[in-house]
């Protein structure tokens, strides 16, 4: 009976010994699953883990998370949790998904080359989200081919401070002016008290007096000192000193157009702009660097192993011509060009500073109410954001089809040249206007040669610059503008 009793305890041991093998079996499938459910959500629902979209040929597209990733292999997990990977050499591009930050624009380029601009609120695997004026519009993945972030104000007053040497002061009135342009008063004014503390520059000592004045007036203290600059106002000054600036007498410089480029419009143009046999000075960051590679690494133009790593000590000449033939346009934008090209240099010096100014743009002539379909920004004329958006101006505006006003082929044909000339001696005669008086006279003849040489230095054929702008006419029911037919891609 012992060996009877005995045989079933082992036997009952046994089998509680199994059950709990397979129960702790169970568990820990069960677990596993679970976890694996848990890390495949949690790469759905982290938006900073890397996102992409592998283009492996024109009718396959591959979207999943970044596993690993080398110079030639990128390891992505699949949205069905497989793991692929693809050599980057063989496939046709690799789209990387942007994370904005609330409130960060951007650029999303369609695949019909179309480009929307707005806050990019998402950037997922089946649409893009944008903001336009206060709309949203979702596009789908099908019509997009990749976003661009814009850099936040941080990033760009980052950047700028970096690129700004110690003796810069011209830049580094650039970067105040750009500062009150964007509202940052108090920034304003902490780096025009150091600029002024160094330099003594005029032109800051009166943006600081302004600057100031905006902030008394952000703090309900009114300031009625004059503090404007009689040529050229900051937004949110008051020239008259009043405590409201919507009160007071119309002047007619009130009635004028007002929009002008920006300094990364202008910085933007200058890119364009530069001749590789007269180059400007550049600076290239090293993040631009490796946005470049990222974005272009299965190009063949993008080197490999040590020639890579030393694009980071390359001169920022060579980098910007290999973007221009890789067309980076994306990357355009984060290309600093710290002086001014030649050509663009020389209509400033010869050009718009010389006779365009002070014969065309007066206030009885095209800078005035009176303009018409012409009509030239002559208050603040030194600032490069005036001179650059009347030069675009000039490129832009169309008055008469067979005249442009700058003919790049013929160029004493351009219609500021015949316009400045006696009416005896133009082709194309300036109107009979009252107060008109020709600008090349036998006596200054060399402003005439200059004119010429200056539209003979420019690039050929014309770069597209990707601006958004449209000349201001102050007459009413004129055709609008349209480009010159053949243009340069950069």
């Amino acid at each position: 009976m012992v060996k009877i009793a005995q045989t079933r305890l082992r036997e009952d041991l046994m089998i509680k010994a199994r059950q709990l093998i397979l129960s702790l079996l169970v568990l820990s499938i069960a677990t596993t699953a679970a976890l694996a459910l848990t890390i495949a959500r949690s790469s759905e629902d982290d938006p900073q883990l890397p996102r992409v979209i592998v283009r492996v040929s024109r009718n396959l597209e591959v979207a999943g998370y970044v596993e690993e990733e080398d110079d030639t292999i990128i390891v992505i997990r699949k949205l069905d949790d497989e793991i692929v990977s693809f050599s980057k050499t063989r496939v046709v591009s690799i789209v990387r998904l942007a994370v904005p930050k609330p409130g960060q624009s951007g650029i999303v380029i369609l695949r019909n080359g179309q480009r929307r601009e707005g806050i990019i609120i998402e950037d997922v695997f089946d649409h893009v989200l944008i903001e336009a004026e206060g709309i949203r519009a979702k596009l789908l993945r099908e019509a997009v081919d990749y976003v661009i972030l814009k850099p936040t104000f941080q990033q760009q007053y980052k950047n700028w401070k970096a690129a700004i040497g110690p003796t810069q002061h011209v830049d580094h009135y650039r970067l105040c002016d750009w500062l009150v342009n964007q509202r940052k008063y108090e920034l304003a004014r902490n780096e025009l008290v150091e600029l002024v503390k160094i330099s003594q520059m005029p032109e800051a000592m009166r943006l600081l007096t302004i600057v100031e004045a905006q902030l008394a007036l952000d703090k309900g203290k009114p300031k009625n000192d004059d503090v404007g600059d009689p040529e050229f106002n900051h937004r949110g000054a008051d020239p008259q000193g009043g405590d409201d600036p919507n009160v007071g007498p119309v002047d007619d410089k009130d009635l004028l157009p007002t929009e002008l480029l920006s300094y990364e419009d202008v910085n933007l143009m200058r890119v364009y702009e530069i001749d590789f046999h007269n180059p400007p000075h550049l600076v290239i960051g090293p993040d631009t660097i490796r946005k470049l590679i990222s974005t272009y690494a299965s190009n063949k133009l993008i080197p490999t192993g040590q020639k890579r790593t030393a694009m980071f000590r390359a001169d920022p000449l060579d980098i910007t011509r290999l973007m221009f033939e890789l067309k980076a346009r994306d990357l355009y934008q984060e290309i600093k060009v710290q002086t001014e090209p030649y050509a663009l240099n020389m209509f400033r010096r010869r050009v718009h500073d010389t006779w365009l100014i002070n014969n065309c743009a007066t206030s009885r002539c095209h800078g005035g109410i009176h303009a018409g379909e012409f009509f030239l920004h002559r208050r603040g004329h030194k600032n490069e954001r005036v001179r650059y958006t009347n030069f675009l101006i000039l490129e832009r505006l169309e008055i008469d089809p067979d005249w442009p006003l700058i003919n790049y082929e013929q160029p004493m044909d351009s219609l500021i040249i015949q316009y400045g000339l006696k009416r005896s001696e133009a082709r194309k005669p300036h109107p009979d206007v009252r107060g008109w008086k020709p600008v090349f006279a036998r006596s200054n003849k060399r402003m005439l040669d200059d004119a010429g040489r200056w539209i003979r230095s420019m690039l050929q054929p014309r770069p597209d610059y990707p601006i958004e702008y449209e000349p201001p006419r102050l007459a009413p029911d004129v055709p609008k503008a349209t480009p010159s037919k053949e243009r340069i891609s950069r």
